[in-house]
């Protein structure tokens, strides 16, 4: 059986946000992961945090907007 991420402590905006910076620490890598690749995984994010977490959702859609413009991305702050 798989272990769950989420416990008592973790709220599921602060799951989402977690692997969301994951992804976006790929981008900063001596080997980058491609732009790609991480737009659809931030996407992917993005769609699950729609209906439960909606500002995070539009976080994750700033983060993929300035990906796409090849801004520099910050990582996601959420939660205490």
């Amino acid at each position: 059986m798989m272990e769950s991420s989420l416990t008592a402590n973790n709220s599921f905006a602060q799951v989402i946000a977690n692997e969301a910076n994951r992804v976006i620490r790929t981008l900063h890598l001596p080997k980058p992961a491609d732009r790609t690749s991480v737009e659809s995984v931030l996407e992917s994010l993005k769609a699950v945090a729609e209906p439960t977490a909606p500002d995070l959702a539009k976080t994750l859609n700033i983060r993929l907007v300035a990906i796409r413009n090849n801004i520099q991305v910050n990582q996601i702050q959420w939660g205490a």
